[in-house]
């Protein structure tokens, strides 16, 4: 054998050595079963600790941060001192990234173990710390229930004597904040590597005053400064189905708040009213006739409103006469409602909001609205007659008088044609004069009893039912 040949082989045995000690020495360094040296986890030291030892302790360690007592205290008497479990206040460890780097250390993949083993050595492993924010609000809720249980009160506007203005001041109540405290637990919530040394933590309640949605800042900023109008009606020996009737819906308009550019639909408080008190008998106009029914009155607490929303210069939407003159208001200076087909509709075209106020005796209805009114402007109302309408005579066949023989049965109404004006002054002096409305009022016929041959019957098609001045009528049932 040749020299160069002896010594190739002796290289290449020398070569084979060598690799196979290093082979040995990387598949003993990427089978260990401990974490390589220097290697933290949340400040926990586990370098040189086995992957069984630290998954048991790792077990053990969690449950006791679940558990770790947290003191929350203020200086409030009202807040009294809590210990809770954080855990309970719903702080979580996330292990993600711990169980990723894990799957390194222990892979199947010698290749994997050894890069891992080595890369990962002296390293700090995060253990992430989160809070559940439903989680922390229900146990803060619980844990303080008494103070939960006390809740803010609104300001009130509230109207004296003399028709002024003033206020009730709101009523706050102390909450926890519980969006800081969220924070405040994540700075402050221990590590794995603390657990076992730290007794507890004290954290400082986060205080703050929560004031209802309506103070009177809030009132204040509405504008309503004063009053702008207001207009009251009588019905003297009304039945108590009436009165009852006036007084629940005025209920309901009482308090009525408008903002600028609402608008205030009557049909609305009928439907309201209904479900809240109930209407009762007493008289309505069926087409145009007087009937028993139920609702009678509602159209005195509109006609009042329609009044006092004339006399404070608001738009009207909508608004019908009724189809026979009433007794307390003027003519021209009524609103009716129909269910279905009349309606009484006003628009607060202002810059500040309107306050309706009511108040109803046995035998008066007062409506006042309040706003920010201008001192120096004024409305007039006024209501002319421009056609009186004399009542139609109506025969009614009665074959048992003699011929040629009437009898009266009852007299007539005249009808009128009425136009209404609005006039605004400033100072005194007319700047503006509105036409409101032209309305008309039908005649009642002159009803007399008589036997003519040749008197015609009448018509007796059914006429589409329409009850004013109530909600039903008997004869329409």
């Amino acid at each position: 054998m040749t020299r160069p040949l002896k010594t190739w082989l002796l290289v290449s045995g020398i070569t084979l050595v060598l690799l196979g000690a290093c082979g040995a020495a990387l598949y003993r360094y990427g089978s260990q079963s401990t974490f390589a040296p220097g290697v933290t986890i949340a400040g926990w030291r586990v370098g040189g600790m086995t992957y069984e030892t630290f998954q048991s302790q790792l077990t053990q360690r969690l449950k006791q941060l679940s558990a770790f007592p947290v003191v929350l205290q203020t200086s409030y008497a009202d807040v009294p001192t809590r210990k809770l479990p954080l855990g309970q206040l719903g702080v979580h460890y996330d292990q993600a990234m711990l169980t990723q780097s894990m799957a390194q250390w222990t892979s199947r993949s010698l290749y994997t173990r050894i890069k891992a083993r080595w890369t990962l050595r002296n390293v700090a492993i995060p253990l992430p710390v989160s809070v559940d924010p439903d989680q922390l609000n229900a146990t803060v809720k619980t844990s303080w229930k008494e103070l939960y249980a006390k809740q803010p009160i609104a300001a009130k506007r509230v109207l004296k004597a003399k028709d002024q203005i003033t206020y009730e001041s709101e009523q706050n109540v102390l909450r926890i904040d519980t969006a800081h405290l969220q924070e405040q637990l994540l700075t402050m919530a221990p590590t794995l590597g603390t657990v076992t040394h730290a007794a507890q933590i004290g954290i400082s309640l986060p205080i703050y005053e929560m004031s209802p949605s309506v103070t009177v800042a809030s009132l204040r900023q509405q504008g309503i400064t004063g009053k702008m109008a207001e207009f009251t009606t009588t019905f003297p020996l009304s039945g108590e189905g009436r009165v009852h009737n006036i007084k629940a819906t005025a209920t309901t308009i009482q308090d009525y708040l408008m903002a600028p550019n609402d608008t205030f639909d009557y049909a609305k408080i009928i439907a309201q009213t209904e479900a809240k008190f109930g209407y009762k008998e007493a008289p309505v106009i069926l087409n145009g006739t007087l009937v028993p029914g139920i609702g009678g009155g509602i159209c005195q607490v509109s006609s009042t409103l329609y009044n006092a929303v004339l006399r404070s210069g608001l738009e009207i939407v909508e608004r019908r006469n009724h189809s026979l003159p009433v007794s307390y208001v003027p003519l021209g200076q009524d609103a009716t409602f129909a269910n279905g087909y009349i309606n009484f509709k006003f628009r607060n075209n202002t810059s500040s909001y309107v306050w309706i106020r009511t108040m109803t005796t046995d035998g008066a209805v007062t409506v006042k609205l309040f706003g920010h009114p201008n001192p120096s402007i004024t409305y007039d109302i006024d209501s002319t007659v421009v056609e009186t309408i004399q009542p139609p005579v109506k025969y009614v066949n009665n074959p048992n008088l003699p011929p040629g023989l009437e009898r009266p049965i009852s007299s007539g109404k005249a009808g009128y044609k009425v136009e209404t004006y609005r006039t605004k002054r400033e100072n005194g002096t007319i700047v503006s004069k509105e036409l409101i409305s032209k309305d008309q009022y039908s005649p009642v016929p002159t009803m007399i009893a008589a036997n003519r041959g040749d008197a015609k019957p009448q018509d007796s098609a059914p006429k589409q039912p329409i009850v004013e001045d109530g909600v039903s009528a008997f004869s329409a049932q």
